[in-house]
């Protein structure tokens, strides 16, 4: 598996990633991505794909066969009330982190190992995310990763207003989150 920049062939893909993974949440009790005042729809989610593969800011994490397995994109933009100047200043955010359900463990991990890179390259000290705050398993994952709950921005427009934040790891591999993923019961992402 290897990870390359997104391109605009991959929009598609990019949102058949998004469409598959808000109807599995919703088989599992999640409402995140659904319904009317729930997110962003569909024309506007690819409208955002299309301006940040234009900025070279999503990859794609692909398989041996070509298959999208997973997609991240990694830029300086945030709703704006969610993070203080302060917060953002040698910072990058991770957005539309989207694993398919078919894919090989260890694609979260390989997608995050990439923003750290992405990061390090840009001189940023941390990577900060905002995640669907109803959506207690995907706070659980981020955490496990290193990420910690800053908080969670109440009354925001967003739905995605659970912000979580790690210093960016020296190296692949790097273990300052290693107690925290020691704890999982495996590799979900």
């Amino acid at each position: 598996m290897k990870i390359r920049p997104a391109r605009f062939d991959d929009v598609d893909e990019i949102v058949r990633l998004r469409r598959e993974a808000a109807q599995w949440l919703a088989s599992v009790g999640t409402d995140q991505w659904a319904g009317a005042g729930r997110g962003i729809d569909t024309e506007e989610f690819a409208r955002r794909v299309r301006q940040s593969i234009s900025a070279g800011e999503t990859w794609i994490a692909e398989g041996d066969q070509g298959e999208a397995f997973g997609t991240i994109a990694i830029d300086r933009y945030t709703n704006p009330g969610l993070w203080t100047e302060d917060e953002l200043r040698d910072s990058l955010i991770i957005h539309r982190m989207i694993k398919d359900r078919r894919a090989p463990d260890g694609v979260g991990d390989l997608l995050l190992d990439h923003a750290d890179h992405v990061a390090r390259s840009a001189g940023a000290k941390w990577l900060r995310l905002d995640a669907w705050t109803t959506n207690a398993a995907l706070h659980r994952y981020y955490q496990s990763q290193g990420f910690e709950h800053v908080r969670t921005v109440e009354g925001h427009h967003t739905a995605s207003a659970a912000l979580f934040a790690r210093p960016v790891l020296d190296q692949p591999g790097d273990d300052r989150h290693a107690h925290e993923a020691s704890t999982k019961e495996g590799r979900r992402a």
